[in-house]
């Protein structure tokens, strides 16, 4: 049974447009800001890239208390098919009783269904190299009215995702990442660390 796939990634992040031979395969939701989902739709357009009909662009504002769940239900999303969520670049933009909540509602989706999601790191569990590169971000974002407010430790999220419901969780270190994707590249590219992800399924 094909998997629905709801995305929940701030910005700009094209995947429809990038992968259409998926079109026949999955339904894409991505969830945003209303202000940002109003804008990616209008900039697709100008861009001569049409919204296709398997990608659905639901604005939530998460911390305003919206049910991103009744949203995506209303955009056409069937709870009770297996779904793929990718939350990526959020959650350190929330406040830990959001993500919680946020987390009860994706347990509750149908079994076999899986999260993968990011989360920030506290700055004494990043790599020394990379500390000032986070505190340098971290700056950056509240200055830009986009403040970091949550960070976890591994520990603390899995313990979360348990107590959400998931049947299943793993860490993800983002390093084991940059090691499996990067190891060997003639340029030395090797993202920073700090954020890695939690895998759960339902």
């Amino acid at each position: 049974m094909p998997a629905s796939t709801s995305s929940s990634e701030p910005g700009w992040t094209p995947f429809a447009q990038r992968r259409p031979e998926l079109g026949g395969r999955l339904r894409v939701f991505e969830i945003d800001q209303p202000g940002t989902r109003a804008w990616k739709r209008r900039r697709l357009t100008e861009l001569g890239y049409p919204v296709p009909d398997w990608l659905r662009l639901v604005p939530v504002d998460f911390e305003a208390g919206q049910s991103w769940l009744d949203r995506l239900v209303a955009a056409g999303f069937d709870p009770g098919r297996r779904a793929v969520v990718a939350s990526t670049g959020v959650s350190m933009y929330l406040a830990k009783g959001t993500t919680a909540a946020t987390l009860r509602q994706i347990a509750g989706l149908a079994p076999g269904s899986t999260l993968a999601m990011t989360f920030l790191l506290p700055v004494e569990l990043v790599d020394e190299a990379d500390r000032r590169g986070l505190e340098t971000s971290t700056r950056g974002a509240r200055n830009s009215g986009t403040p970091i407010v949550s960070f976890y430790s591994p520990e603390e999220m899995l313990t979360m995702a348990r107590e959400a419901g998931f049947a299943h969780v793993r860490h993800v270190p983002g390093t084991a990442l940059a090691d499996r994707y990067f190891t060997g590249r003639p340029d030395g590219l090797r993202p920073s660390s700090g954020e890695d992800f939690l895998v759960a399924t339902t």
